[in-house]
């Protein structure tokens, strides 16, 4: 089932103990920005691994668009850092937050992109017999040789 939601809201993800997050919604547009950003950066690269990279990429641009706010974040000297470009990376750095923003934000994005609004297969068969649509004198007159 497709899932609508007309909240342009951010909203609050509790991210790792003592620490949340405040992201706005990904909307398509924010998508096909980060998607356009990841392609110019990768567009002379190898191709080996580049759709690993690009997946990181993809998570680190869509972050940078979507967190406006956060709680238990800190410089390196205990104080609460700001939310901006330089912060939002080192967060990123950090292996269990990126992780957590991939997996509770972005994905759940990817995914609703691929839900489709699915009727529920119809059955295999049927254990009722099927009428015969020919008469006996049809059916022999088919089998007649000519």
């Amino acid at each position: 089932m497709l899932k609508l939601s007309t909240s342009a809201e951010p909203y609050w993800l509790d991210l790792l103990p003592g620490v949340r997050i405040k992201v706005r919604p990904i909307t398509i547009a924010s998508m096909l920005i980060a998607r356009d950003a990841v392609g110019k950066v990768y567009r002379d690269e190898d191709q080996e691994d580049v759709a690993v990279r690009g997946n990181i990429a993809l998570v680190r641009e869509i972050a940078q668009r979507g967190i406006v706010e956060w709680e238990g974040v800190g410089d390196a000297e205990g104080n609460p850092a700001p939310v901006n470009r330089e912060t939002i990376d080192a967060l990123l750095n950090h292996w269990p937050a990126y992780d957590e923003i991939d997996v509770r934000y972005v994905a759940p994005a990817l995914e609703r992109g691929t839900e489709k609004n699915v009727s529920s297969s119809s059955p295999g068969g049927t254990s009722e017999a099927v009428p015969a649509t020919a008469t006996p004198a049809e059916s022999n007159a088919l089998n007649a040789p000519t």
